[in-house]
């Protein structure tokens, strides 16, 4: 088995939680890394917006990090990064971009978006495109909560697929059944805002970047 990406000697995560959604993604991992950005513009408008809420001394955790890019441009802005997906496959990719050039912050692990992670409590938590293909959404939320300081930014983008034309929502289904999709939980944003807020967080704004208007981003702070 590959040695993770880190340098920690002790567990990175509490192991009481199974992977969930792995073997999908472990084989899509290859594909999802040649992938090019759908809308960079609304990308690189998110990244924006991430660097100016994050600061020079956070300690940031990305959950459901992909192939590492995003965690490698933010890293960038902030003390310490630690990234984490439920795909050995997806954080594979991920180490072999670390090297010369770059960020030296930066950790790569493998764990579920609901596992607790080491290093918490963290100034910030960031969960791109990820809640929609978890389970139980209230349970990782909580997770989140129980990892982030008083105060601290947790900011998140999500595809609310109640928000898309009837035929897709019927069409996801099917495309999950032949291994095509991923099972998605269906969100509408009302619902989304009610679970951060039900899980202790504080809506603080909402928005959307491009023309997709099923991906909400969402920056919410714990309660103090």
């Amino acid at each position: 088995m590959a040695a993770p990406f880190h340098r920690a000697a002790r567990p990175l995560v509490s192991m009481d939680r199974p992977m969930t959604a792995q073997p999908f993604w472990d084989r899509m991992a290859p594909k999802y890394a040649r992938k090019p950005v759908g809308d960079p513009d609304a990308y690189h408008e998110k990244l924006a917006l991430a660097a100016s809420l994050l600061k020079p001394g956070d300690r940031v955790l990305e959950i459901g990090c992909g192939t590492g890019t995003t965690a490698l441009r933010l890293a960038r802005h902030v003390a310490k990064y630690t990234a984490t997906d439920g795909s050995r496959a997806m954080i594979g990719i991920a180490g072999t971009k670390l090297g010369p050039g770059a960020p030296e912050n930066v950790t790569f692990h493998h764990a579920d978006a609901a596992e607790q992670v080491a290093g918490a409590p963290f100034d910030a938590i960031c969960a791109f495109s990820l809640l929609h293909l978890v389970e139980d959404v209230p349970g990782v939320l909580a997770t989140v909560h129980a990892q982030l300081r008083p105060r601290g930014l947790f900011l998140s983008k999500t595809v609310c697929t109640k928000a898309a034309a009837w035929p897709i929502r019927v069409l996801i289904p099917t495309l999950t059944t032949l291994r095509i999709a991923p099972r998605v939980t269906p969100l509408s944003r009302a619902e989304l805002v009610r679970h951060i807020a039900d899980a202790g967080f504080e809506v603080e704004r909402t928005m959307h970047f491009g023309k997709n208007r099923m991906s909400p981003i969402i920056v919410a702070r714990k309660a103090a």
